[in-house]
Order: C-alpha cells, then sequence, then structure tokens
C-alpha cells in the first residue's frame, strides 16, 4: 500500500529474505503499489578492454562505469578514480565511514574511493547494501555489508564502514586468476574470470551461486577455494547480472542460462516451482528459449524480472509483471508457463531497436538505436523519469509513451535502474539521476525526488569533480525568510494555492535560463516561494505485535504553525539512538515524501504503522514534516524509542 489516502497508512520494514542474521542492521522499506516489495536490480560491470560484457550496453566502456544499487548510487570517473553517494551505513560507500553523501553534499565533495597507491578502478556494480569494483590490474575489492560472505573475504565483516576498500586487499579468485566482469545482487555477488569461468559467493540460498547446493560461500572460505560454476561442457560465459534471489549469465554461444529462485517465472524455465542451482547445476536446465534462432548480446536481472537484448535488438523481458515492468502493456507474469521466446519483443516503437537495457526493482529502462532513452514499470517515485508518478508498461507499451528528456541535444551512453531510482551517463561524460531521493542518492544535495513532477533534465547534472557543470549546494540561507512579493491571502488553502503557482511559474523560468545560472535562480524561487513547516510535537511510538510498531504524531503547519497542515514527512529509523543533525541524516530513511496524508487541519493526529519488523528489538524513530509547495524539511522531531514484542 502506498501512504497517501487519509491520516493512517502502513508501510514495510525488513525485507522477508534480508538482514535475517545481522544486529545493528538496517531495513530497507518502501510502500508499492501492488503492495509487492521488490528491492533492486544491478547490471553487470565489466572493464574497459571487455567486449560484451556489460549488462547496460554491449562493449561500451561506458556501461561498466555506472551502476545503481537498492540506496545508493556509483560513478567511475575517466580517471579511473570511483565516486559512491546516497546511504553509507554499512560502509557501501568505501569512504571508512558510515556517512550519508549527496543529501546534504556533493559526490564531488566526498573525493574518490580509496583502492591503495596507484590503483583505479575499470568497473564497479552496486548490490543492495555491498559493493564491488574490478581494478586497472584485475583483481576484485568488495565492501559494505559482509553478511553470508557476499564480500568474499572469508568471513561476513562488514568493509567500508571503518576501514577503506584498500585495507582489505583483493577478493581470492583463484591461483592467477583476474576478473573481466562483476555483478552485485542482494545477498550475493558473481563474477567472471579471464578464462571465462564464473564464480560467486554469498548467500546460497535457492541455488543462486549455481554449485548445486545452497550453502553460503565467502563467509568461511573464498570464492577461489571452490570450483567454478558449471555452464556446461566447454561453455564459458560472456555476460552476467545477479539480482535479488536469481542470477543469469550470456554463454559464448549467446545462450542464456538463469540460475536461482524460480518464482514468478523469472528464470524464464516455464515454471515457479524448480528453483535451480540448489541441487542441480544451471548447465542441467539447457538454455532459455529466447525465440527461433535467438541469442542474447546483454542481460539485466531485477528484484523479481529479467530482460535480455537480443542479436537483432529486439528485448525480451520475463518473470513478475506487476506494474508493467515487462512492458507488454499488461501486468502478466511471463516464463511461469510460457517461455519468453513465445511472447515476442517489448514494444519500443516504430523503428526502434535498443542497444543497452537495465532491470531494476520494479522498472526497465533501454537506451534505443537512437540514444534516447525509455522507462517502464513502477513509476510512484519519479523512477521512469516522465515527470508524473504513472506506471507504464501495464495498460500501454513503452514505445507509446516516448523518451524520456534529458536535456536539449543530450542522449544516454550507459544507463542503470536500481531499488527506486536510475541513472544515466550522457553523451557529454555527465551523469543525470532520478527516481526516490532519500539519503541522497541521486546526489544533487537534497533528498528531493526527480522525475516524479519535473523531468531529469530540469534538476542538471550530478557533481562529480569541481567544476564539472554538476548542480552544487545551495548557499546557506534562513529557512525563515520571506518575500515580500510574495503573494498571500486569508484564506491559507487559497494562499497555498497562489505559493504553489509561483512556485511552479518561478521553476519554469529558471529552467529556461543559462545553464550556469540555473542553480542560483532555483535556489531564489525556494527562498522566496519555499516555507519552513513547524517541528513536529508529541510524536509517539508503541509496539503492535512481534513485527509491528506504530508512530503517531500531530500534524504541524506547512508554513510554521500556520495553516494547512504539511501532508509529506520525512520517517527515520534506526537500531541506534538518532542524535543531532548528523545522526538524523545517517539514520534509514523510511520514506521520503512517498508519507503523505490529506490532511489540512493543523494538529489532527497522524497514525502510520510499520510492519515486518523484528522481534524483540528496540527500534528509534524521528520525524521531519515537509513544506507542501517547496519539499523544504521542518526541524526534525525529538527520537522514540519503542521495542517489539515477543512472538
Amino acid at each position: 500500500m502506498r501512504p497517501g489516502h487519509g491520516a493512517g497508512a502502513t508501510i514495510f520494514g525488513t525485507p522477508r529474505r534480508s538482514l535475517r542474521a545481522a544486529s545493528g542492521c538496517v531495513q530497507r522499506l518502501t510502500a508499492v503499489a501492488t503492495g509487492a516489495m521488490l528491492l533492486f536490480a544491478v547490471a553487470s560491470a565489466s572493464p574497459v578492454a571487455s567486449s560484451a560484457e556489460q549488462a547496460s550496453q554491449p562493449g561500451s566502456p561506458a556501461a561498466g562505469r555506472l551502476d545503481v544499487g537498492a540506496n545508493h548510487s556509483c560513478a567511475l570517473l575517466d580517471s579511473g578514480k570511483l565516486l559512491c553517494w546516497g546511504y553509507g551505513a554499512q560502509g557501501q560507500l568505501g569512504y571508512g565511514n558510515a556517512n550519508t553523501i549527496g543529501a546534504n553534499d556533493t559526490p564531488a565533495s566526498a573525493g574518490p574511493v580509496d583502492f591503495g597507491p596507484g590503483r583505479t578502478a575499470t568497473a564497479i556494480t552496486a548490490g543492495d547494501y555491498h559493493t564491488c569494483a574490478i581494478l586497472d590490474n584485475g583483481s576484485v575489492r568488495c565492501w559494505g555489508y559482509g553478511a553470508d560472505g557476499r564480500l568474499g573475504y572469508g568471513n561476513t565483516s562488514n568493509i567500508g564502514d571503518k576501514l577503506t576498500p584498500a585495507s582489505a586487499g583483493p577478493v581470492d579468485l583463484g591461483p592467477g586468476r583476474t576478473a573481466t566482469a562483476i555483478t552485485a545482487g542482494g545477498p550475493h555477488t558473481c563474477a567472471i574470470l579471464d578464462d571465462g569461468s564464473v564464480r560467486c559467493w554469498g548467500y546460497g540460498g535457492n541455488g543462486r551461486l549455481g554449485y548445486g547446493h545452497t550453502s553460503n560461500v565467502g563467509d568461511t572460505q573464498t570464492p577461489g577455494s571452490v570450483a567454478p560454476v558449471d555452464l556446461g561442457y566447454g561453455r564459458t560465459a560472456k555476460a552476467i547480472s545477479a539480482g535479488e534471489g536469481h542470477t543469469c549469465a550470456i554463454l559464448d554461444n549467446g545462450n542464456v542460462l538463469c540460475w536461482g529462485y524460480a518464482g514468478d517465472g523469472r528464470l524464464g524455465y516455464e515454471n515457479t516451482n524448480n528453483d535451480i542451482g540448489d541441487d542441480e547445476t544451471p548447465a542441467s536446465a539447457g538454455p532459455v528459449d529466447l525465440g527461433p534462432g535467438r541469442t542474447a548480446v546483454a542481460i539485466s536481472v531485477g528484484g523479481s524480472h529479467t530482460c535480455a537484448l537480443l542479436d537483432d535488438g529486439s528485448v525480451r523481458c520475463w518473470g513478475f509483471g506487476g506494474n508493467g515492468r515487462l512492458g507488454y502493456g499488461n501486468t502478466d507474469s511471463i516464463g511461469d508457463n510460457e517461455t519468453p521466446g513465445s511472447v515476442g519483443p517489448v514494444d519500443l516503437g516504430p523503428g526502434h531497436t535498443a542497444k543497452a537495457i537495465s532491470a531494476g526493482g520494479a522498472n526497465t529502462c533501454a537506451i534505443l538505436n537512437d540514444a534516447s532513452v525509455l522507462c517502464w514499470g513502477y513509476g510512484a517515485d519519479g523512477q521512469l523519469g516522465y515527470a508524473n508518478t504513472n506506471d507504464v508498461g501495464d495498460d500501454e507499451t513503452p514505445g507509446s509513451i516516448g523518451p524520456v528528456k534529458l536535456g536539449a541535444g543530450r542522449t544516454a551512453v550507459a544507463i542503470s535502474a536500481g531499488g527506486l531510482h536510475t541513472c544515466a551517463r550522457l553523451d557529454n561524460g555527465h551523469v543525470s539521476c532520478w527516481g526516490y531521493g532519500g539519503n541522497g542518492r541521486l546526489g544533487y544535495c537534497n533528498q528531493n525526488n526527480v522525475g516524479d513532477d519535473k523531468t531529469p533534465a530540469s534538476v542538471g547534472w550530478v557533481n562529480l569533480q569541481p567544476g564539472d557543470g554538476g548542480d552544487g549546494c545551495p548557499p546557506a540561507s534562513s529557512p525563515t525568510a520571506r518575500s515580500p512579493t510574495a503573494r498571500s491571502s486569508a484564506n491559507p488553502l487559497v494562499s497555498q494555492a497562489l505559493r504553489a503557482r509561483g512556485w511552479r511559474v518561478c521553476l519554469a523560468r529558471a529552467a529556461r535560463l543559462q545553464r550556469r545560472f540555473r542553480s542560483i535562480a532555483r535556489h531564489a524561487c525556494s527562498r522566496r516561494y519555499g516555507r519552513t513547516p513547524a517541528r513536529i510535537a508529541r510524536l509517539r511510538a508503541r509496539p503492535l505485535s512481534g513485527h509491528q510498531v506504530e508512530l503517531l504524531w500531530s500534524a504541524p503547519g506547512s508554513d510554521g504553525s500556520k495553516p494547512p497542515a504539511a501532508h509529506a514527512y520525512v520517517v527515520k529509523q534506526s537500531l541506534h539512538p538518532i542524535r543531532g543533525a548528523r545522526g538524523f541524516a545517517r539514520a534509514q530513511t523510511l520514506c521520503h515524501r512517498s508519507c503523505r496524508f490529506s490532511v489540512t487541519t493543523v494538529g489532527v493526529g497522524i497514525k502510520l504503522t510499520i510492519t515486518r519488523l523484528r522481534a524483540r528489538t528496540t527500534y528509534y524513530y524521528a520525524v521531519a514534516a515537509l513544506d507542501n509547495v517547496s519539499g523544504r524539511s521542518g526541524p526534525r522531531s525529538k527520537e522514540v524509542e519503542v521495542r517489539t514484542r515477543s512472538l
């Protein structure tokens, strides 16, 4: 359920599969329109010298240099230096701390990730709470959340929260072996080695590692200590992609093998209950049927679906069809009782083919033959980039919508769809991100969504290095400043409507200015039409069960204590006390702007139920209101503490 209709709502806490063995772990939370929780997907990455090993775009060096995970984003500069931004509590950003980057600063301000003296990266992959890179010497570094051995160091320790990746050394891939492609899924990681073999490590549930068992690899032994995944006699891999619960690879002959969790047909083998890799090898399943004579050149695995780019430039998608993420103009699943080859290609528009594909948590994006971008699937947080929150592909095809607006004359060279956000590398080398902005994962020095009511083109580029033209942070200004030219009215709803209209007109004018003046103009719009909500009073929390707690508070005004009441809220959760502005910024963002309530009266009670929590666990919460017009955040509430009940 998506909060937004009334003064009470339910949102989800811990996903069922994750964090089961962690202490001090974080919950990723979102409300999805279908009620299904899909986390994220990652595209396979590869070194510059690789050919068709990028899931994003075959043969494109740019494809392995950008990737988006569940809550963070990473991009490589031309120099081989790596920048990561977004949620950093498990060390997945790699800066030797647990700070969030991008919410109150820019990625450029953090500097590059430390890989050791003289070392640079050639490919990057971002998973849910971990990140991996291939370095210039072919070695692999992984950092972030270490549970289940997903980092590959023979233990379950986190890396990157206190020490940098340089301190960990390379992952053991076997004697003399190096990596040519890397992909980080939910709780597991896979790599293609220089001999074309595949090694996978991390959580082994459902056979997602492909070793014919469900044991973990990498927690007590290294990936190099186990034999390679059996792809068939004489077969090697040239592309690989890992998702939440399954993995797919393109073989040297262009065939596709998939293994792991089979739910919703995501493996493509006409069933939903025959996991592959748990008691048999991927080779035994044979290739996925892509259609007569068809082979794959790129593959991308999402939260519960899979998409492949075929040799004729067409796209096939299979698995869970909710929200239209498969792109067939309906919400039917594919691969559960039919093969991907039986349904035909996704409609990309007249005369259009694809040259890049990326499957996200609940959406999919493609780069077309004219370098434009199409996105389809779940759109509630703007991750499709069409300046609305509509789903695409559920009752229309992607080709009927038109391209995402990336800016005048701009095209894309790489694309990556994550949990609730998307990033693209543009033809001018810059990075543009859109979708859910919580924890700064978009990199724009705020936590605002992009793509829900404005296009990616309207916000400029992510600032990755000084002087690159990316959007910087706004200058400090009084949060309560008022402009004498802002119109007012005795009716607070009318006054707010006039303010909203002025805000939209002001932003539209700013967008028409030369790029170097746009950021200054947008900040002027914020000062003129933005307001600061009052602090939330009487925040309370109470346990409902072993897996649920309820938050209650009184709605503050969107403009201080003045009516109308604020509609949207930032809700923060932590397993540790939330102290000060830094603690609030570092705490996990459960919802940012997506916790909306239809309230107009200041002081009315608001109730929010948080589910899927762990039993007998203490949680801390704090909440801040957002201005109904500008989205400016009010002061944070005092933290509240609550302990879930026993089962």
